[in-house]
C-alpha cells in the first residue's frame, strides 16, 4: 500500500495529535480516499518526516497521531537556484513542478522583456500563492521533506550579481559552449537563469552576463521554457549534484 505524505505548516512533535486544515483534510478524505488504517506520513518543511497514524476521519475533522520522527535523507548537496522567466499558465506550473522533483533549492520568478503575462499586486499574490502550492504538491508526491523557497518575482533587471562562491549559467542558444563543458570544476553552488517563451532578449542575455554569469547552450534543439528548466537542473545535479558518479546520496 503505498504510504500517503502530506504536508502541514505546524509544528510537529511525536506523541501529539494534530489536526489538519480543511484544505488538506478534504483533498485527504476525497481525493486521496484516506481511511484509519492508511499508512501516512506528515511534514513540515523542517527536513524530518512524521509517520502518524489518523484518529478522527469524518467530513468536518481530520487528526492523525504522530508516531516517529525520522531524517528525510533526498536532499542534495548541490545547492540550485532558479531565475525562470515567467511563462503563460501550465508552461510555469509545469517547469516548478518539475525541477522540484529534480531538487531545485530556491526559485526566483522574475519577468522579462518576453513576459506575456504582466500582475496587477492583486494577480500577483494569487500567483505566487499558486506556485507555493504546486511546490507543495511537488514535495508530496516526490517525497521531499524541506520546501525550495520561492522568491517574490520581481523583474529581471534586479537580479544580483553573482556571488564568489557561485557559477552561474544563463541559457543562450547562440553560445558557443555547452553546460557540460562546464564539468571540470566543483561546484557546490549554481545559478541557472531560463528566459520565458522566446527566451531572454540579447540586451538581457548581455546584462546577466555582466553580473557574473556564463553563456551556455543545452545543444542543437530549440527547447520550450518548462523543459529548458527541467533539463538545465537535471544537467547540473548530474554534474555536480546527487545524479553525479561523485555523489554517495
Amino acid at each position: 500500500m503505498q504510504t500517503i505524505r502530506l504536508y502541514t505548516p505546524q509544528r510537529l512533535t511525536v506523541h501529539d495529535e494534530v489536526s489538519l486544515d480543511d484544505s488538506t483534510r478534504h483533498r485527504a478524505t476525497h481525493v486521496l480516499r484516506i481511511h484509519k488504517h492508511s499508512p501516512l506520513v506528515l511534514f513540515n518543511g523542517d527536513g524530518y518526516d512524521y509517520p502518524g497514524q489518523p484518529v478522527t476521519l469524518h467530513r468536518k475533522a481530520m487528526t492523525v497521531r504522530i508516531t516517529e520522527r525520522t531524517p528525510a535523507r533526498d536532499e542534495s548537496s548541490l545547492e540550485t537556484h532558479l531565475v525562470l522567466g515567467v511563462s503563460k499558465g501550465t508552461h510555469m506550473d509545469f517547469a516548478i513542478q518539475k525541477t522540484v522533483e529534480a531538487g531545485v533549492s530556491e526559485i526566483h520568478p522574475v519577468i522579462t522583456e518576453r513576459t506575456v503575462t504582466r500582475f496587477s499586486d492583486q494577480v500577483r499574490a494569487k500567483r505566487q500563492q499558486h506556485w507555493q502550492n504546486i511546490i507543495i504538491s511537488a514535495c508530496e508526491q516526490c517525497g521531499r521533506a524541506v520546501l525550495p523557497v520561492l522568491h517574490e518575482a520581481r523583474d529581471l533587471g534586479n537580479l544580483h550579481p553573482l556571488s564568489k562562491d557561485a557559477r552561474g549559467f544563463v541559457l543562450d542558444m547562440g553560445a558557443g559552449n555547452k553546460l557540460a563543458h562546464a564539468a571540470q570544476n566543483p561546484v557546490e553552488k549554481v545559478w541557472l537563469v531560463i528566459g520565458p517563451e522566446g527566451g531572454l532578449t540579447g540586451t538581457e542575455t548581455e546584462q546577466v552576463i555582466a553580473k557574473g554569469f556564463e553563456a551556455v547552450s543545452l545543444g542543437p534543439r530549440i527547447l520550450r521554457t518548462e523543459t529548458a528548466a527541467l533539463t538545465a537542473l537535471v544537467g547540473a545535479q548530474l554534474l555536480w549534484g546527487d545524479l553525479s558518479a561523485h555523489d554517495n546520496g
